[in-house]
């Protein structure tokens, strides 16, 4: 079986090998060949660990543990780099026999309606984009705000 490389560990170990060689042209010549290289691997990491964390984003989470007093019973603060709402265009838009909307996005993402502080939510017009921030509600569930429009729908994921 084969293992697939990991470029950012191979862009890495091509940067040390630079400073392996003794001669200081060929060091830098090394280096300018290497560094652009890593940047590359790891722009393409990074966006690839954004688009694994996008494609779950909506789908319950494990809570996290409470570790200082000071914070049981507050919501759960962002870790650094945690993706904590999505923008997205409504590409398709649908309701349920009960009146409850079905967004699907242009990311690919389903969501629908559980209840909003309207009662119902409307079809945009023809020809015109509906753009919504799905961002994640204070006491856990989703919100979903549609651009141009008071209030908000709380929403879940379905796909």
């Amino acid at each position: 079986m084969l293992a697939h490389a990991d470029p950012t560990q191979e862009a890495l170990q091509e940067i040390m090998k630079c400073s392996d060689v003794t001669d200081p042209a060929a060091r830098l010549s090394c280096f300018d060949i290497a560094v652009p290289r890593a940047k590359r691997a790891l722009s393409e990491h990074q966006a690839q660990q954004k688009r694994s964390f996008l494609d779950w984003f909506g789908f319950s989470r494990p809570p996290r543990a409470v570790t200082r007093p000071q914070d049981f019973g507050k919501p759960p603060a962002a870790e650094p780099g945690e993706i904590t709402q999505i923008t997205a265009l409504v590409s398709e838009f649908a309701t349920t026999p009960r009146r409850k909307a079905i967004f699907i996005l242009d990311n690919g993402q389903i969501w629908r309606q559980i209840e909003s502080d309207t009662e119902q939510v409307h079809e945009p017009a023809p020809g015109r984009p509906m753009r919504v921030t799905i961002e994640i509600g204070i006491v856990g569930g989703y919100n979903l705000s549609i651009e141009g429009r008071n209030g908000i729908v709380k929403v879940n994921r379905l796909k």
